[in-house]
């Protein structure tokens, strides 16, 4: 069991020729694993190191064809893990792939960075193609807007317009979430208003059988008004005498009409006004109702008006974010993927290599869904680590403690700014207590209470109790009685569920544990290092 390297192409994924790497290092992530009070989630990546290959292993004859294999970016490499399980013209399963970056060359070998997928889209540029800078004035007013996606969906999309939508930016990736349906925009993309640009502002009126409703958009501001007239009426008959001449005389007859004669009528006026903020909104309902009264002959002879409201409420801005072509330099690929993994409810995100046929490589976009943030696992995994030995070795468990009390801050300024504080003191109140820890946070666009509140209960929630972190090591050779490999590289993946059995730890009780996989690294050994997502103390 053994790793194998091929190189490849970058763009279409067409595999090259078998190198030997004599030695390296390796990292896998799914999320950020560390202990820390505030963390974002990011997006699984990989890297490779130490990559420093004796010419002799470089295919090719001359100089140019050693350069033509080894071209920065044009160039890729994918490492293969090969077990017992395959046969011996197998190729393996490719476990991470990547592109080559800008080598340093010498007389005896040559040096040679990773790049890994996120590397790559790390520079990619969410902008419309052949239309920067085309506008009046040479400006650039195009803009991306898309909504009711999920967040998966909106991550294959953005994939999708930095690489194949541009000329020369074809990337071998599966894309399987395009176009499904969600609640979400783009998220934030951090930018202020440009004062200078003009704000959309429009009127527009749709005629109903009992009235009107008028929409009218002013920059952030959002009016609907809608009337509705209610009518009472009664028919009149009216028999008048008229004469007229003719050659014998006068004649006179009688001419009989109906007449429609409004006996009440009331008005309603509700009239909606949103006004957006970049946080929240805020929503103004007034309704006025007025009360005609008419005589006998239908003539209006007054009116009584009665308003109900203004009503104010705060809501969380659902906001239908547009990507501004002017603002391209807050909208590399790489950093909207990290912001949708790291936004409210955003899934953890994963590209992964595998062999498309006998001679390509391709990369799967792995994404968790609205409902689940976590990644799909076909299978659960069990570790067990004892003084006796396991298929988990060398254990080390890492301890965080808890904060009790977290200080937040809001929007405003000096004596103005919004304060919140959220606590929990049921660790500082029992028998045996633990000294009060507090923390503070800050978020300056927090510009409701409710808003702010929700900052910190997050942060109280992610803290409020003990904290242990699991690491140790597993060796991917390790078989069964029968012969076959019990856990092999490409059989599990960070992200994924373990249970880990662990028996006769010093500050540990027995038991199984349920932990998820954060990170694996490793060498050119079999030999990999796991480390699991903190999970509550059982000690504490």
């Amino acid at each position: 069991m053994t790793w194998v390297a091929y190189l490849y192409d970058t763009v279409s994924g067409q595999l090259a020729q078998e190198i030997d790497i004599p030695s390296f290092t390796w990292s896998m992530t799914v999320s950020d694993s560390s202990f820390s009070t505030t963390k974002d989630k990011g997006v699984g990546d990989d890297e490779v190191s130490g990559l420093e290959l004796p010419w002799a292993q470089i295919p090719g004859d001359d100089p140019a064809a050693r350069a033509a294999a080894l071209q920065p970016y044009k160039r890729g490499l994918v490492l293969c893990w090969k077990s017992v399980l395959d046969d011996t013209a197998s190729m393996g399963t490719p476990i991470l792939a990547g592109a080559l970056g800008v080598r340093t060359s010498s007389w005896h070998d040559v040096s040679v960075p990773y790049v890994s997928m996120m590397g790559l889209l790390n520079d990619r540029y969410l902008v419309h193609e052949d239309a920067f800078g085309k506008d009046a004035g040479h400006t650039s007013k195009r803009s991306f807007r898309w909504e009711n996606l999920s967040w998966r969906a909106l991550a294959c999309e953005v994939i999708r317009q930095c690489t194949s939508v541009k000329p020369g930016g074809g990337l071998p990736i599966d894309l399987p979430y395009l176009n499904e349906t969600g609640t979400h925009s783009l998220p934030s993309d951090g930018s202020s208003e440009d004062e200078n640009a003009p704000k959309q502002k429009n009127k527009k009126r749709v005629n109903t059988a009992d009235g009107y409703v008028e929409t009218s958009v002013d920059g952030d501001t959002t009016t609907i008004t809608e009337q509705h007239v209610t009518k009472k009426t009664k028919q009149v008959t009216e028999t008048k005498p008229y004469t007229y001449n003719t050659r014998k005389g006068k004649v006179t007859k009688q001419h009989t009409t109906v007449k429609t004669l409004t006996t009440a009528q009331t008005t309603v006026v509700k009239k909606t006004v949103t006004k957006n903020y970049k946080d929240y909104s805020e929503r103004t309902v007034t309704t006025t109702t007025t009360v005609y009264s008419f005589d006998g002959n239908g003539n209006q002879t007054g009116s009584t008006t009665s308003t109900d409201g203004p009503h104010k409420t705060m809501l969380p801005r659902q906001t239908v974010v547009e990507y501004k072509d002017f603002n391209v330099s807050n909208h590399r690929a790489a950093d909207i993927l990290k912001n949708i993994a790291n936004a409210d409810g955003g899934p953890d995100m994963q590209f992964r290599p595998y062999l498309s046929d006998s001679q390509h490589v391709r990369f799967r976009f792995l994404a968790g869904s609205d409902g689940d943030i976590y990644l799909n696992q076909d299978k659960r995994l069990s570790l067990s680590c004892s003084p006796y030995g396991g298929t988990l070795e060398n254990i080390k468990i890492d301890r965080a403690a808890p904060y009790m009390r977290v200080y937040a801050t809001g929007a405003g300024s000096d004596l103005g700014t919004m304060c919140c504080q959220s606590e929990d003191l049921t660790l500082v109140k029992r028998q045996d207590p633990y000294p009060l820890r507090e923390t503070t946070t800050s978020d300056t666009d927090a510009k409701t209470y409710e808003l702010l509140a929700a900052a910190a209960d997050g942060m109280l929630n992610a803290n409020r109790q003990p904290l242990m972190q699991l690491s140790g090591e597993i060796d991917v050779n390790d078989c069964d009685a029968m012969g076959l490999p019990l856990h092999p590289l490409g059989s599990f993946w960070p992200g994924e569920m373990f249970d880990i059995a662990i028996d006769g730890f010093p500050d540990l009780p027995d038991g199984v544990y349920p932990m998820r996989l954060m990170q694996i690294s490793g060498d050119q050994t079999g030999k990999v290092t796991v480390k699991f997502d903190p999970v509550a103390d059982p000690t504490a």
